[in-house]
C-alpha cells in the first residue's frame, strides 16, 4: 500500500503567509461561489487560509465546517476564528473522529478541496463522504498543487469522484494548481 505523507503541523505557518494571496487569493477564487447563509465545508483547512475568508463570506447565518486530521492544526485555527469574532459560524471537526461527519448529509452547499486529496490514503472514501454531504445541485472546487502532485495523479482523482457520482462542470485556473468545480447532480 502506498504510504501518504501529512503536511508537518508547523507547516500550517508557512500556508498562512499574506504574500500567498498574490497566486492564491481566497475571494477572487471563491467569491463566485459563496454567498452568506451557506453552508459550506473546507476540507483539508490546516490553518484557515480559506476557512477565515469563506467564514466572512457565509456570515451571518452560514457555517464553515472545517475538517483537519491534526489538532494542533484545527487549536490554531480556533485562536485565529476567535481573533476575527467568527465563531458563531465555524465548526471545527477532526478528521480521526469516527464522527467528523456526522449531520452533515444531503446539507452542505459547497465544498473546498484544496491541496490535501494527495494526502489521503483513501480518496475513494474521502469522495464518497463528500459527495454524502452535498445538497443536489451543490459544488465542490478541489485543487491540487502543481508542483507536487502529477497532472496523471490529478486526472486519477478526478475519475475516482466521478466514480462516486461528481460530475465535471469544467477546470477553474488557479495559480500553480490543478483545479476543477465538480457538481452533484
Amino acid at each position: 500500500m502506498e504510504k501518504h505523507h501529512v503536511c508537518p503541523w508547523w507547516m500550517g505557518y508557512l500556508l498562512l503567509i499574506p504574500l500567498r494571496k498574490y497566486g492564491q487569493n481566497p475571494q477572487k477564487i471563491l467569491g463566485k461561489y459563496l454567498h452568506p447563509g451557506m453552508k459550506v465545508i473546507d476540507f483539508g483547512s490546516a490553518m484557515g487560509y480559506f476557512s477565515l475568508p469563506m467564514a466572512k463570506m457565509v456570515n451571518p447565518s452560514g457555517k464553515v465546517y472545517c475538517f483537519d486530521i491534526q489538532q494542533k492544526m484545527l487549536d490554531k485555527l480556533m485562536k485565529r476564528v476567535r481573533s476575527a469574532g467568527l465563531e458563531q459560524c465555524v465548526e471545527l471537526r477532526n478528521v480521526n473522529s469516527g464522527s467528523a461527519f456526522d449531520g452533515l448529509d444531503s446539507n452542505i452547499d459547497f465544498v473546498l478541496l484544496f491541496a490535501v486529496a494527495h494526502e489521503v490514503p483513501d480518496q475513494h472514501q474521502l469522495f464518497r463522504q463528500l459527495y454524502a454531504t452535498l445538497k443536489p445541485g451543490a459544488i465542490m472546487l478541489f485543487a491540487e498543487p502543481a508542483g507536487h502532485v502529477s497532472t496523471s495523479q490529478f486526472n486519477q482523482s478526478v475519475a475516482l469522484a466521478i466514480d462516486n457520482g461528481f460530475e465535471k462542470q469544467g477546470n477553474v485556473m488557479i495559480k500553480q494548481s490543478h483545479a476543477i468545480l465538480m457538481l452533484k447532480p
